[in-house]
């Protein structure tokens, strides 16, 4: 996958769209898919020039966002299987690479919509192709796609792993502790705070394990093992539901492969399998 950030003033062929509503994305439940050709929707209220984000294998990739009131499907699409929803609730089916080209599709999307106008003079900010960021005639500073870094870790202690579950989560879904990095924190120094702060445990033996794009709503995860050191189980801000162990032989329901949370989880019980 090639990223591109390139203004068309039509589609080229043979592309795809990727379109949102309302930061929701559209999919075809039938055919598992949240690509769409442009001959398959009804766009005559789409205004040029359209943003391709990505090419793959010589096939462009628009994102589009579209008003809640249009009916954008064709007359060859299903209403009742394509719907506009929320991203999270199709990550279970999508492989990785589909979730990276969605989550960049998602994030870009939302840099689009809060950026149609200046924050110093409120003038309509313009695109320039050449920098991939908007600006305004006022000279204030371009406005770049911005990512908020986070860490993201697996505590463990031998057989068995410390996970958290939000509220917001579905029910008896358990995954790894995150959060973000303060100003002036490196990684390491965010993750041991971060660990403090939702359930009072101490850590040692830190090791990084990859990085994954979150586009919920922009972030860059930063995916860590670290062995438990010392402490009770406390929770000590609202952030967190519950937390506790899990022997690797005896989870409850962990986020699927797309997310790095599963792929922490996964990766460290294969690790512990062949020992």
């Amino acid at each position: 996958m090639k990223l591109i950030r390139e203004l068309h003033e039509s589609f080229k062929e043979d592309s795809k769209l990727i379109i949102f509503c309302d930061n929701k994305i559209l999919y075809d439940q039938s055919e598992n898919s949240y690509t769409f050709a442009p001959k398959d929707l009804n766009l005559t209220n789409q205004t040029k020039p359209f943003l391709s984000i990505a090419l793959i294998d010589n096939c462009y990739f628009y994102v589009l966002n579209v008003n809640k009131d249009e009916n954008i499907l064709g007359l060859f699409l299903n209403p009742k299987s394509t719907n506009f929803v929320d991203l999270r609730q199709i990550l279970g089916f999508l492989d990785q690479s589909s979730f990276l080209l969605a989550s960049r599709a998602s994030i870009l999307q939302s840099w689009i919509t809060s950026n149609g106008f200046c924050s110093i003079c409120g003038k309509n900010n313009f695109y320039n192709e050449n920098e991939g960021a908007f600006e305004c005639k006022c000279n204030s500073s371009p406005k770049y796609p911005a990512i908020s870094p986070c860490i993201i870790t697996l505590i463990h202690d031998e057989e068995r792993i410390l996970l958290g579950r939000s509220k917001f989560f579905p029910s008896n879904m358990y995954s790894t502790l995150a959060g973000f990095i303060e100003a002036g924190e490196n990684a390491e120094e965010a993750l041991i705070r971060e660990v403090k702060e939702e359930v009072n445990v101490d850590v040692t033996d830190i090791e990084y394990y990859s990085s994954q794009s979150w586009p919920f709503p922009a972030q860059l995860m930063l995916g860590y093992f670290c062995k438990y050191k010392s402490g009770k189980i406390i929770l000590n801000d609202n952030e967190l539901e519950d937390a506790r162990w899990f022997n690797i032989n005896e989870l409850p329901i962990i986020p699927p492969d797309a997310s790095i949370s599963g792929q922490l989880i996964r990766s460290y019980i294969e690790g512990r399998l062949k020992l």
